[in-house]
């Protein structure tokens, strides 16, 4: 009778027991758990996928939180601060436009004199980028209220991400056409049936020093070579590259170089860098080329 009454108390506490940790721990009855932010993903296809912890701002607050930026970068295994791998992925892809939205809720706007908040908190990660040597044009910043934000501890994500293509045109080449020297060859690029060339910093730096050089090498010559797309006939787009060859012969004579220093080749469609068959590739064409001859 004692080891019936000892086996039947021994299933009644295993009972209870079992019932608490049902109750307690499975059920979570009576046990409030720390909500915890969402983590913010920075994805673009297969080639980059980055995790951002959730804490990034403070309620009310613009700047970011340093801790919120350290995260593990999945596809290069690496753990490092997440903003600075994407900044090392935009600068390796200089044709990915990412747009950061950044976000607010109605009453964060009433604690701030901001009349955009999210717009300031994206302009926060543009200017962490920038800073760490994006291009600020690969960068596009807007701000949206939301009620749907969280907030723990007085901290909320508040950003997306997003990535598209980068159209490729005369003015984005131009823009990334870099000088090296004088006899490395410079592109200097046009508007559609244009002749007059897009100036950039690098290509008017190339013209100073060429004229400056040439001055003192009498014997060589600045060679200016006149590209079109495939658009149009053979003999149209031979003298198109003529003009635009003379268009640029006629600048540098202005900035004080001499003709007798010059030597222009018209090239029609005959030397293309690029297939004409893609839009991006017939802006690559129209170009005229500038590449110092030495005898």
């Amino acid at each position: 009778m004692g080891r019936l009454w000892m086996g039947w108390m021994g299933l009644g506490i295993w009972i209870i027991v079992s019932v608490c940790v049902h109750l307690f721990y499975i059920k979570r009855i009576r046990l409030s758990e720390e909500p915890v932010l969402p983590p913010v993903y920075i994805i673009d296809g297969s080639h980059l996928r980055i995790q951002l912890r959730g804490n990034l701002f403070q309620q009310a607050g613009s700047e970011l939180n340093s801790l919120g930026n350290r995260s593990a970068n999945v596809r290069f295994g690496n753990t490092r601060f997440g903003l600075d791998t994407l900044a090392d992925y935009l600068k390796a892809n200089p044709r990915r436009l990412l747009t950061v939205i950044g976000y607010h809720t109605p009453a964060e706007t009433k604690q701030t004199l901001v009349a955009n908040l999210g717009a300031v908190r994206a302009t926060s990660v543009q200017q962490y980028l920038v800073n760490a040597g994006v291009p600020e044009e690969q960068i596009k910043v807007w701000g949206e209220a939301s009620s749907a934000l969280l907030f723990v501890q007085d901290s909320t994500n508040a950003l997306s991400f997003a990535f598209q293509a980068i159209p490729i045109d005369a003015n984005w080449l131009a823009r990334h056409q870099r000088y090296t020297d004088l006899f490395h060859p410079l592109h200097l690029y046009f508007p559609t049936g244009g002749t007059a060339y897009i100036h950039t910093p690098d290509n008017e730096q190339f013209a100073t020093e060429a004229i400056a050089y040439l001055r003192n090498h009498r014997q060589e010559r600045l060679v200016i070579t006149g590209h079109t797309d495939s658009v149009g006939t053979a003999a149209g787009n031979l003298r198109l590259s003529f003009l635009r060859a003379r268009a640029v012969q006629d600048s540098l004579v202005k900035q004080g170089a001499n003709k007798r220093w010059l030597r222009l080749v018209a090239r029609g469609d005959k030397s293309p860098i690029a297939p004409n068959a893609l839009p991006e590739g017939r802006e690559a064409n129209r170009r005229v080329t500038l590449l110092v001859e030495r005898r």
